[in-house]
């Protein structure tokens, strides 16, 4: 991953204050919901230093609360199930859908896990202290009733990303964004200028190299990690492998 502190400051300097107070106070800390460029800072910050663990509801989550501990502990992560059915059949419900209903409640996005859309019901991964909140005042996501009930475990079985090929001129990141928002290299560019790509969680106005397991995000367009590049076609493009959030 194209990782380096710059972007990064105010989050690097929020868990070293966290592990040196765990360290002084003898207790165990809990942080929000972390993205998987977080919990990488988490896992090069705390090292050997600390006793630490990151978990996000179910095996397998995206998003996850690390823990923090001087001594050996069972961690509790602050993680509350919301599930509500919902009938899907005459009205699509997207993950952008369930965000923004959420978000337009004035609920921050790191108090959130990952969120998810299956065929008859809806999942939200939770901090505690906002699940009441959320069932007393979520009845309705995009035109369709839900009602939201807490369940102790859950097992998932849904994909949470899909994986797509690309072709593009070469892993700069206008050329990735090129091919993924299916724009000219100039419009590409642009979209660069105004602050519309994340790298790594990081707003960029300039060029980068695209290393494995980069997370670009594109505004309006979707939330993509590269994983490889599969092959050099005999005119000299790339076939690049990603992996879609959905």
């Amino acid at each position: 991953m194209n990782f380096n502190e710059k972007g990064h400051e105010l989050f690097i300097s929020q868990i070293q204050d966290q592990i040196r107070s765990c360290q002084k106070r003898y207790q165990v800390v809990q942080t929000s919901f972390l993205t998987p460029v977080q919990q990488e800072i988490v896992q090069k910050l705390a090292g050997k230093k600390i006793m630490y663990s990151l978990y996000g509801g179910y095996e397998n989550a995206q998003r996850k609360v690390a823990c923090f501990s001087s001594y050996e502990t069972d961690f509790e992560y602050g993680i509350t199930i919301l599930v509500s059915k919902v009938d899907l059949r005459f009205r699509k419900v997207s993950h952008k859908d369930v965000l923004g209903a959420l978000m337009n409640l004035g609920i921050e996005r790191e108090m959130l896990g990952d969120l998810i859309v299956e065929e008859d019901r809806i999942i939200i991964f939770v901090k505690e202290k906002m699940a009441e909140f959320i069932m007393q005042n979520t009845n309705r996501i995009a035109n369709c009733p839900v009602s939201f009930e807490i369940l102790d475990n859950i097992t998932i079985t849904s994909k949470l990303t899909e994986e797509i090929l690309v072709n593009a001129s070469s892993l700069r990141l206008d050329a990735i964004i090129s091919s993924l928002a299916h724009v000219s290299r100039s419009e590409a560019t642009m979209m660069l200028r105004r602050g519309f790509v994340k790298l790594n969680d990081v707003v960029l106005e300039e060029n980068r190299q695209l290393c494995n397991n980069d997370f670009v995000s594109i505004r309006r367009c979707g939330r993509f990690q590269f994983k490889e590049v599969k092959t050099v076609t005999k005119k000299g493009r790339l076939l690049l492998r990603f992996d879609k959030f959905i």
